[in-house]
């Protein structure tokens, strides 16, 4: 069968859209109407998955324009599915003020549950930097935010209603695509004060409950059933999971859990990423979390799905918006504008640090760490001279793009893998050898390189284009591994100073760092850190 999926649509309502500065929120509007139009127009499909934030800021007008939208959807012969996520609620009545009011405020009690219109003084919040401003004297423009039960009942017509099974204490439904795929749309458990609790967006035991007596009804049927959700099951890859909220990633314990149970194919959305990624349980069960990425982000692609529950076979095709309807952009498509838009935000930000110190930031190139990587780059000559005067910066940059767009850029056989690795590995190599130095906690588990590499080259399934059995965990190529020396010349040069220095013995002093490091990198070689396996 075949079927879409899109996710973060981040709807935004002309009525929260305030002042000149709004181009990128106009063109986020753009590009869903875009891809309705073009999903309407879709003869080899009728049905379309959506795995949450549909909204921007979860007013009341902006999810009534995209219920709205999706009505239309639907009455072009679609059924139409969604989950709605973070993005989409808060937990009682309160209020977002429309973008781009200029005012700054010492605090914004319209976001708080108690706050009714009127009911604070809001002159009185305003920064000094704001006083003279007109919009100063008034209460911003604001719209309420729905909470849960009102974003159940105004999405009925998406899923609800048309499910032969809900569990209402998670918001979460199962339908049945046909008679032999059924499709579980797994909503986070806000009203379960067990789930609430749990600091990953996990599924309270009556949830769990409910999907295990779903699974046990397909395989009666002869059914197969995959499950929608916002949040992933599997991290993209080790850098989300280490700089995201706990908040934002489930535990290794909720993919074994579904897995346990049977659970085998999941679709995600959450992190803007493309991504394929596969958990194990411990009794050897696979699952597989297929994440899409923002339909108006980078890259602004929804998924194109065929699946086949029978023979576990899965087919991936992007269909990526290259244009938005009355929204030029300057870029020739809208992923190179996203990627351009990005980087310049992240090029402010190291901006905003003192003059000296991001002009240097900026302005690091390859060749100012060749020595530093040494012969673990395992660079010739001419990878070398082709790479030493690329900045630091972009590279980075490009390591980032590539786990949100997917599959990666840079191939084991690549200078700037060869480089990257080897900068990895002798990062590694000395935060082995700091005695004091208890990164690797900090890192839970991973270490430099296996956080590094996946951001270079995706190994395995690919992440975009793909037909692949989702049943089993994919074959991968073998990664060449490198290795540095960088730890113990760090060691050396420090022993010298402090024999140098020391007002201690020097002799004893300029020993201890050795003889430390020594001992921690045995420490480590005994009970490594070992990050959760997913």
């Amino acid at each position: 069968m075949k079927f879409a999926v899109l996710s973060d649509t981040h709807y935004i309502s002309e009525a929260l859209l305030y002042g000149d500065d709004r181009q990128e929120s106009i063109l986020m509007r753009q590009i869903n109407r875009t891809a309705i139009r073009e999903l309407k127009a879709r003869q080899d499909l009728d049905v379309v998955l959506i795995t949450g934030d549909l909204t921007d800021a979860g007013d009341v007008d902006s999810h009534r324009e995209f219920a709205a939208l999706l009505s239309d959807l639907k009455a072009s012969g679609k059924r139409v599915y969604v989950l709605t996520a973070t993005h989409d609620f808060h937990f009682s009545s309160a209020y977002v003020t429309a973008y781009g009011w200029p005012v700054n405020y010492t605090s914004k009690p319209w976001e708080s549950p108690w706050y009714r219109p009127g009911s604070a003084d809001v002159k009185a919040l305003v920064k000094p930097e704001s006083r003279e401003l007109p919009e100063a004297d008034r209460v911003p423009e604001i719209r309420r935010v729905l909470n849960m039960d009102e974003l159940w009942a105004l999405y009925s017509d998406f899923g609800p209603a048309d499910a032969f099974s809900v569990c209402e204490s998670a918001y979460s439904y199962a339908v049945k695509l046909d008679d032999k795929l059924w499709c579980l749309m797994l909503n986070n458990n806000f009203r379960d004060v067990d789930a609430f609790l749990d600091m990953s967006p996990s599924y309270s035991p009556a949830c769990l409950k409910w999907i295990e007596e779903i699974l046990r009804q397909a395989e009666k049927a002869g059914a197969f059933v995959f499950a929608c959700t916002h949040h992933p099951l599997v991290p993209p890859v080790p850098a989300y999971k280490i700089g995201g909220t706990t908040r934002n990633m489930r535990r290794a314990s909720v993919v074994h859990t579904l897995a346990d149970l049977g659970l085998q194919l999941v679709f995600s959305g959450h992190t803007h990423f493309a991504n394929v990624a596969f958990g194990v349980s411990d009794a050897g069960n696979v699952l597989c979390d297929v994440t899409t990425p923002s339909v108006n982000h980078l890259p602004p692609v929804y998924r194109i799905v065929e699946l086949d529950g029978q023979t576990k076979t899965l087919t991936l095709q992007n269909a990526e918006i290259t244009e938005a309807d009355d929204c030029p952009v300057p870029e020739k498509t809208l992923c190179e504008h996203y990627r351009v838009k990005f980087v310049e935000e992240q090029r402010r930000s190291i901006q905003k640090l003192p003059a000296p110190l991001s002009g240097v930031v900026l302005g690091m190139r390859v060749k100012h760490f060749l020595p530093l990587v040494g012969r673990a780059a395992r660079l010739s000559k001419a990878e070398a001279a082709a790479i030493r005067e690329k900045k630091i910066f972009d590279l980075i940059m490009d390591c980032v793009v590539n786990m949100q767009v997917g599959d990666g850029a840079y191939t084991p056989d690549t200078p700037e893998y060869k480089f990257l690795m080897g900068l990895a590995a002798a990062a590694d190599s000395m935060i082995a050898s700091l005695p004091f130095v208890g990164l690797e906690k900090k890192l839970q588990g991973y270490t430099v390189s296996q956080i590094v590499e996946p951001m270079l080259f995706k190994n395995g399934v690919p992440d975009n284009e793909s037909t692949f059995r989702f049943d089993t965990l994919p074959e991968t190529l073998p990664t060449p591994v490198f290795t540095s020396r960088a730890g113990d010349v760090l060691i050396a040069v420090l022993s010298v100073f402090a024999l140098l220095v020391s007002p201690l013995s020097p002799a004893v002093t300029a020993a201890a760092l050795p003889l430390a490091s020594l001992a921690k990198k045995r420490r480590l070689k005994k009970q490594p850190f070992a990050p959760e396996r997913y």
